[in-house]
């Protein structure tokens, strides 16, 4: 009896035993085999299982591989942006003198046009001038030719006015208390002027002065030979011979027409009591003659006072 007990005693631990060892897998079984030490080979060799030693050397590994990518993208970038930074400093440096080329040359084109400019204000002010003084000439001879000019002696003579017509207006002033004298100039005309025109030419009249225009003002002429007026000044007397009468001021005779008051040469045999200051005396054949207005008087006594008669020209 007890060596049965004693059996079933040892069977049953041995039969436990034994259904362990036979559910442990042949791996563990091989693995703790070979002199019964612990093998870092097999799965570990496989990628399956490593050590504690081998896990923290590979962590270390991988921080340095992290460290020096981190570097070499530090130096990446560094290089990176100081190629930027050249890049930019030489574009600015190259805009800058470009910048400075071009100031320079607008500068010297503005230098050039500057000298260009000068040299032609100066030829064209030359030729303005020289125009100006040719202009200027044939105007003062074209209105010789039209009205007359005052000679040294200040009489005018000339133009379409023939004969001595002396140095004023006599019995005509001006604002100023003065006479006008032949060939003043003058801005602008007298109000209410009267145009008229005389063998093509144009004249104005105002208070028995008589003006043409020279250039851009206008200057005091004799009355035209043929001016036709609306009225006479009213320093004019009435004279009368040969059977006709005329009105007469400061040596110029008015003969009445349908459209007003004429200016002509007075046919011979007018008498007048006095002369205008400007009239000159021609001795023509030992005869003593006066003149003026391209008019020829001869002097004669009538009692005490000196008579003037028309008479035609003696010097024919």
């Amino acid at each position: 009896m007890i060596s049965r007990s004693l059996l079933r005693l040892i069977a049953i631990p041995t039969i436990v035993v034994l259904v362990l060892f036979l559910m442990v897998p042949p791996e563990v079984i091989g693995g703790r085999g070979g002199g019964g030490g612990y093998s870092r080979e097999g799965t570990a060799s496989e990628g399956r299982f490593s050590s504690g030693k081998g896990s923290s050397q590979g962590a270390r590994t991988s921080s340095q591989q992290s460290r020096s990518g981190n570097e070499e993208n530090r130096q990446s970038s560094t290089s990176k942006n100081q190629t930027q930074r050249q890049q930019t400093a030489q574009s600015q440096t190259n805009t800058r003198q470009q910048g400075a080329t071009e100031r320079t040359n607008a500068d010297q084109q503005g230098a050039d046009s500057r000298q260009q400019s000068r040299q032609n204000y100066g030829q064209n002010t030359q030729q303005s001038r020289q125009n100006y003084g040719q202009n200027a000439q044939q105007n003062r001879q074209n209105f010789a030719n039209n009205y007359g000019s005052a000679e040294s002696s200040g009489a005018w003579s000339g133009g379409s006015s023939p004969g001595n017509w002396g140095n004023y207006y006599a019995g005509v002033a001006t604002v100023a208390g003065v006479g006008l004298a032949m060939g003043a100039t003058v801005q602008s005309l007298p109000l209410q002027s009267t145009p008229i025109v005389v063998q093509g030419n144009p004249y104005y009249y105002s208070g028995g002065v008589y003006y043409a225009p020279q250039g851009d003002s206008y200057a005091v002429v004799p009355p035209p030979r043929g001016a036709v007026i609306p009225s006479v000044p009213d320093s004019s007397t009435t004279v009368s011979g040969a059977g006709r009468s005329f009105n007469y001021s400061n040596g110029v005779f008015y003969e009445p027409t349908s459209k007003g008051y004429k200016i002509v040469e007075p046919p011979p045999g007018i008498l007048i009591t006095s002369l205008p200051n400007g009239a000159v005396t021609v001795t023509v054949n030992g005869v003593n003659y006066r003149e003026f207005g391209g008019v020829w008087y001869q002097p004669f006594y009538s009692g005490s006072e000196v008579i003037y008669q028309t008479v035609p020209n003696p010097t024919g």
